[in-house]
């Protein structure tokens, strides 16, 4: 008997089966469960102000090439690695346009204060920790673009390594490395700061 949607444990397979069979609402539930994270990665790509329509983008690529899905992968690393070429496309389509996407390293409304945030702290202490994450800007900025890249989405899209490897096609030992190596020089460079 075919998996239905009424099943909260279907998985994410299941789900595009149903929705290649012309199950709107299946996939509309692959959108529920998936949407977070590909904005996340959005973000991290174009910024917070084109994050929203690139995402939107993404997750009409991937309904309209669901046919090209071969299962190998899981659906998540497949949706992400679409939403990285979307934005890789925006970056190259403006540089060409001779316009500039704004990273996420630029982007002011990039508050990862809201995921560090004490709502119990004082006045004081709430100013401390504006700076460490400034901090922590000024040195994310100075890491080579893959260590950057592998780190933001670790920590920000909170992908896993594997995850991560099937997204950017590397080996998980490679970012495995370049995150050790990106954490590492972080740590070094904050120094004192928590």
């Amino acid at each position: 008997m075919p998996p239905t949607r009424s099943d909260l444990s279907t998985d994410d397979s299941a789900l595009v089966l149903m929705a290649r069979n012309g199950d709107r609402d299946a996939f509309g539930e692959l959108v529920r469960r998936h949407q977070r994270r590909v904005w996340m990665v959005c973000r991290q790509y174009v910024g917070a102000d084109e994050a929203d329509s690139v995402a939107q983008d993404s997750l009409v690529k991937a309904y309209t090439k669901l046919g090209s899905f071969d299962s190998r992968a899981a659906f998540t690393t497949w949706i992400t690695r679409i939403a990285i070429n979307t934005c890789l496309d925006l970056i190259r389509q403006r540089k060409r346009e001779g316009l500039r996407v704004v990273a996420a390293d630029d982007d002011e409304e990039l508050d990862v204060t809201e995921q560090v945030a004490d709502s119990e702290i004082d006045p004081e202490g709430r100013s401390m920790q504006l700076q460490a994450v400034d901090r922590l800007r000024e040195c994310e900025a100075g890491l080579p673009e893959r260590q950057r890249e592998i780190f933001r989405l670790r920590f920000y899209a909170e992908m896993d390594l594997d995850e991560i490897a099937a997204s950017l096609s590397v080996h998980v030992g490679t970012v495995k490395t370049q995150l050790h190596r990106a954490v590492h020089r972080l740590r070094r460079e904050l120094g004192d700061v928590r």
